[in-house]
């Protein structure tokens, strides 16, 4: 798109924001554009839209920072955009939303050119072409360093889902397999490669926005969150929203093929419950709500849906194994405590 279609005068910065611009509707591909009516697009000094009747407007932001969330050596600037983008949508999924758009903000050296623009946009669009929603608008910055990607999401739903509705009785249920991208990042830490499916799991994370939205109208969720910061800190996250205790079984948690070989030790264990970045969902709903539905699940996301566990009066998280006894919980990433 030229600098006059998106309202803006000529130069180095209107030529990099339309690279950028540009990338991101190609990277969306044929993705359909959203319901909502967008008024007015990327280009003016805000966006505007309508929502459905009746819906609630669901708003959040997650921001990606060079050396604690990405290292340029480990990935390309697409997959950077395109974490980035994914990130912040999954916390659209956390609430049973659905996209209407992102708002993009960005800060990359300026020695650059503009083709890093253009790389990290095609990120970005696929991440939109995937998921839904469309690019609002946003704000590209000269940085001498770190490189920084943030992203505003907007969202909408007819009733929001939210982390403090558990119950005592409650089911825990979990969708996927965890711990496949925290054992790629140990790995690329250490100067290894990692296999395949570990390094798809961290590059190209699949926010589980629709599965969400389905979840919620097909059954009961009485509490929802996305596993980004690790199973046992984000269940905690549950436990104190809904003053309630979780107590899950080791062995019925889902683990991703690159753990499974070092699950009986510590460091295993880390990855699976406290290793992050798996963007899959941590439920709870009524005991015998979810498993009627579970298979119709699975046969339309070909993904798993697992019970890992049951809220009970308390507080806290518990994870036991077969006998009962309980496992250490250690890990889950705290950026100000930096664990």
């Amino acid at each position: 798109m030229s600098a006059a279609g998106l309202g803006l005068n000529p130069g180095p910065e209107t030529a990099w924001i339309a690279a950028l611009f540009d990338s991101v509707r190609a990277g969306q591909g044929e993705a359909c554009v959203h319901d909502t009516l967008l008024t007015i697009g990327p280009g003016d000094d805000a966006a505007a839209f309508e929502t459905p009747p009746g819906c609630r407007v669901v708003v959040s932001t997650d921001a990606s920072v060079e050396g604690i969330h990405f290292r340029r050596e480990w990935m390309t600037w697409e997959t950077i955009g395109y974490r980035a983008a994914a990130s912040a949508l999954s916390d659209l999924a956390a609430m049973a939303a659905v996209p209407i758009g992102l708002l993009l903000s960005v800060a990359l050296p300026p020695e650059l050119d503009a083709s890093a623009s253009a790389s990290l946009g095609r990120g970005v669009g696929e991440a939109l072409g995937v998921m839904g929603g469309e690019l609002l608008g946003g704000v590209l910055v000269a940085s001498p360093g770190p490189v920084m990607v943030d992203a505003v999401v907007v969202g909408h739903a007819d009733t929001p889902v939210g982390r403090g509705g558990a119950r005592a009785g409650d089911e825990v249920w979990v969708t996927g397999a965890l711990g496949g991208a925290a054992a790629a990042v140990a790995d690329l830490r250490a100067g290894l490669e990692p296999i395949p499916s570990a390094r798809q799991a961290f590059e190209r994370p699949v926010p589980r926005v629709a599965e969400g939205r389905w979840l919620a109208e097909e059954t009961s969720l009485n509490a929802l969150i996305d596993l980004s910061d690790g199973l046992s800190r984000d269940a905690g996250h549950i436990a104190t929203a809904s003053g309630v205790r979780l107590e899950l079984e080791f062995e019925r948690i889902p683990v991703h093929p690159a753990v499974e070989p070092y699950l009986e030790s510590r460091a295993g264990r880390r990855l699976l419950l406290g290793g992050g970045e798996d963007y899959e969902l941590l439920l709870t709903a009524p005991a015998g709500r979810v498993k009627p539905v579970r298979g119709g699940f699975e046969d339309r996301f070909r993904l798993a849906l697992t019970r890992v566990g049951r809220v009970v009066a308390g507080a806290g998280v518990v994870v036991t194994d077969a006998g009962g006894t309980a496992v250490p919980v250690e890990g889950g990433y705290d950026h100000l405590g930096l664990t």
